[in-house]
């Protein structure tokens, strides 16, 4: 029987999904993230206050930390209930720019009413070929998504899917399982492919490819209101929630450059 559904269970799941694709440092505030190999992934290279005790400090720490290895300095939220009454003043002083998000949760908690697409054939893919990293460059306009599943890919609970039409991939979808929560990502229909259930019909086949390996609870947030709808009809619902989520990036240094002029 799965263990009943405790939101500070999957909200300390959720800060450390990064541990996955990323390496970790713990500090006594919190907890910085990094990948030097992927510097353009944001959610590689960021750091969570947790102890909102003495922010100064911590701030000053994290940017000295992603100054040395050429990181621009990203925070992250520890998804508290007014965490930012604390951190804005210290983030305004520090030059970081904070970007508010709409993310919702939503836990799986009752059955869907999607159904699948016979033209979508859905697998499970263990390493990517061209043809995928093509599409996720194109798809996500860079190669910091590829270097973030290519990492993902190496823990064997990540579960990478990919739905094909006529042999091309047309959809993708990840759940990543932890003790006792799932998390679904990487969650995208290709435009070409759009407007025929395969986004729905994917999210049907997770659920129930999820639900025959594992008793955990399915969660997953988006701020997509199309999205979302998708996400209801496949029996997941709002986790009542009193944190807010955002983003806060230390502004790069403007460099001015004189040219010199001659007649």
């Amino acid at each position: 029987m799965p263990i009943p559904f405790n939101l500070n269970r999957m909200i300390d799941t959720e800060l450390h999904f990064p541990q996955r694709f990323a390496s970790m440092v713990n500090k006594n505030y919190g907890m910085i993230f990094y990948n030097e190999g992927n510097k353009a992934s944001h959610d590689s290279n960021h750091a969570v206050i947790t102890d909102l005790i003495g922010v100064e400090s911590s701030l000053r720490d994290i940017e000295f930390f992603y100054k040395s290895k050429g990181i621009q300095p990203r925070l992250y939220p520890s998804l508290k209930a007014n965490e930012m009454d604390k951190l804005a003043p210290v983030l305004d002083n520090h030059g970081f720019v904070v970007e508010p998000k709409d993310h919702q949760y939503y836990l799986h908690d009752h059955e869907s009413s999607l159904r699948p697409a016979d033209s979508l054939q859905i697998s499970r893919i263990h390493s990517l070929d061209i043809d995928i990293m093509e599409t996720i460059a194109i798809e996500f306009g860079g190669d910091w998504t590829i270097k973030v599943v290519e990492r993902h890919l190496l823990h064997p609970s990540y579960h990478l899917l990919g739905g094909f039409a006529d042999g091309e991939l047309a959809s993708l979808a990840s759940v990543s399982v932890f003790a006792g929560y799932s998390r679904v990502d990487d969650v995208f229909t290709r435009d070409k492919f759009r407007g025929r259930g395969y986004a729905g019909a994917m999210i049907h086949y997770l659920i129930n490819y999820h639900k025959g390996l594992y008793q955990n609870h399915l969660y997953l947030y988006s701020d997509n209101p199309a999205a979302i709808k998708i996400y209801e009809k496949a029996g997941f619902s709002k986790i009542p929630q009193d944190f807010k989520c955002w983003n806060a990036y230390k502004e790069q240094p403007q460099v001015h450059t004189e040219v010199e002029t001659t007649i």
